[in-house]
């Protein structure tokens, strides 16, 4: 017997969320599905967090144990002929009897991306929240300083078991302007929002966008978060929760239990390399260099993330191919 840890992206517009269940299209189905087609076997899965529906994953981490014997990468690609379009294995390796994908996890990465624009978007409307008017993102980014540490965070989601504590620890929060530029003519301006914490709650990361657009539109003070964290408003404000579409799962770390070889990218186009101004949202998760990128913009593992002194640029898709 062996046992795998299979990192996953997949696009979750047309998923009703990551969890098995008994009617509706979810990805832990469709995965097993592709297990079973390909093996015959139906092993549990173990993901090292649930997404909701709509949302997306570029590194979500899932284990499970089979009778027979693969090679990781033949059975990254043999997966990958079994799974549709919106999922894709990115790399498959071989752990520890013991590994177990939830409960190993040290550090979970999310991303949230909001974009301002006066009108509806046809191509960004399932990969990003559209929001009217412009964002103060050095507001954004001065009340996203006051998540990080360990708080009970409450306010902003429920546990996953109803014994469960609330307390979670955020280990870095950021908040970085994004610039898109659509067949070279129109420039969409947003920010993204990066929040790595040993754990999050059901409808954390949403609750936090919605909090910071709406200090970036002025609509709340900072001051006002900070209390939401403290707990120091017996009566508190209804948070908007940002919808899930613009939420990105982005990387689970394991520490000194990573453990296999990861490196193998998916022989097939990204799952989430569909839409125009959301095509470098793939690429970082691929670990490519993104076009015209301005400024120092290599961060730790994010080949295009947001220098915090600059600004970054990138062509739409059609652009990139040409």
């Amino acid at each position: 017997m062996s046992t795998y840890r299979l990192t996953l992206e997949y696009d979750g517009t047309r998923f009703n969320g990551w969890q098995a269940q008994r009617s509706g299209r979810t990805v832990e189905n469709t995965l097993r599905d592709a297990i079973r087609s390909l093996t015959g076997e139906s092993p549990r899965t173990v993901a090292a967090g649930r997404t909701d529906a709509g949302a997306h994953a570029h590194g979500q981490v899932v284990g499970f144990t089979l009778a027979s014997d693969w090679e990781p990468d033949r059975l990254r690609a043999a997966l990958n002929a079994h799974l549709p379009d919106d999922a894709v294995v990115v790399c498959a390796a071989l752990v520890d009897p013991q590994f177990h994908a939830r409960h190993h996890a040290q550090r979970r990465t999310y991303r949230y991306l909001v974009l301002t624009r006066d009108q509806r978007a046809a191509v960004t409307r399932n990969h990003a929240w559209i929001v009217r008017g412009p964002l103060d993102v050095n507001a954004m980014r001065g009340a996203a300083r006051h998540l990080i540490g360990t708080h009970d965070f409450g306010a902003f989601g429920r546990a996953p078991w109803s014994s469960g504590t609330t307390v979670r620890t955020v280990h870095e929060a950021s908040v970085d302007p994004v610039s898109v530029r659509a067949a070279g003519v129109t420039r969409v301006e947003g920010a993204c929002l990066t929040v790595t914490a040993d754990a999050f709650l059901r409808g954390m990361m949403r609750a936090f966008a919605g909090a910071l657009v709406s200090v970036g539109r002025g609509a709340m003070p900072a001051a006002e978060l900070r209390a939401l964290i403290a707990r120091e408003t017996p009566d508190a404000p209804r948070l908007t929760i940002a919808p899930a579409h613009g939420l990105h799962q982005w990387s689970v770390s394991y520490g000194d239990q990573d453990g296999g070889s990861c490196g193998a990218e998916a022989h097939r186009a990204p799952a989430l390399g569909v839409a125009v101004e959301t095509r470098w949202v793939s690429r970082l998760a691929l670990g490519e260099p993104c076009a015209n990128a301005i400024g120092p913009a290599r961060l730790r593992d994010d080949p295009c993330a947001q220098a915090r002194s600059g600004s970054a640029q990138f062509d739409s898709a059609l652009e990139i191919a040409a």
